[in-house]
């Protein structure tokens, strides 16, 4: 058991825990409530630290572990929940409310692209100049726009429009993702192994053209 008198830490370990008792989560998972002294001779027992993981549970919730590590585990998962908020982030696509088909598909396949990927998507109408008159096309334009997307993401919210530009925040649907990558490969599955059946009957064709071919150049020959 370590002696963590002075030193700075997030989570209150061995003697820096004074409540009365606490809910100790065993090695096993089972959970018990204890004594608190009885709990850190347990934990000296095993040569290891009782740490608080859960201070505001009633009794505070705590772990018999070795502390070095239990910081070890805790920063590792830090660390990949760090990663995690780092990868994703918010993408733009940007309208104005006369944009054409063409620039529309275009602009939306983008949106749908990085919402696989697992970014959120800003979806922005712009309105330059007296084109402000137009919102209604915009508000319109958005609705087109959230149904084209529907089957990878969901709407944060409705559409709100701040000065000259209206916008809306779309967030990936996992699950409907999953769904559509799945889709989409039984589609290219099914599509290669009708491709792979016509090549063999194209072939089984030629091959019986030139046995037909041969035969009769044998018979032609006697």
């Amino acid at each position: 058991m370590k002696n963590l008198a002075g030193k700075k830490s997030k989570f209150r370990v061995n003697n820096m825990i004074h409540v009365p008792e606490v809910r100790v989560i065993l090695g096993d998972g089972h959970q018990q409530i204890m004594k608190t002294q009885e709990a850190l001779r347990q934990a000296q027992k095993e040569g290891l630290d009782l740490i608080e993981i859960q201070p505001n549970a009633k009794p505070p919730v705590c772990r018999i572990v070795d502390y070095g590590k239990f910081l070890y585990e805790q920063d590792k998962r830090d660390k990949e929940q760090k990663k995690k908020q780092k990868a994703s982030s918010v993408k733009e696509v940007r309208f104005h409310p006369n944009t054409d088909t063409h620039d529309f598909d275009f602009k939306a396949a983008h949106a749908e692209e990085f919402l696989k990927k697992g970014d959120k998507v800003r979806a922005t109408v712009v309105f330059l100049g007296r084109s402000i008159i137009y919102t209604d096309q915009g508000y319109a334009l958005l609705e087109r726009l959230s149904e084209r997307l529907s089957s990878v993401a969901k709407p944060e919210g409705p559409a709100k429009l701040e000065g000259k530009n209206l916008y809306v925040f779309y967030a990936p649907d996992k699950a409907k993702i999953v769904a559509l990558e799945r889709k989409e490969k039984q589609e290219k599955d099914a599509e290669q192994k009708l491709l792979a059946a016509e090549r063999e009957e194209r072939l089984k064709k030629m091959k019986d053209a030139e046995e037909k071919r041969n035969a009769e150049q044998e018979s032609s020959n006697s």
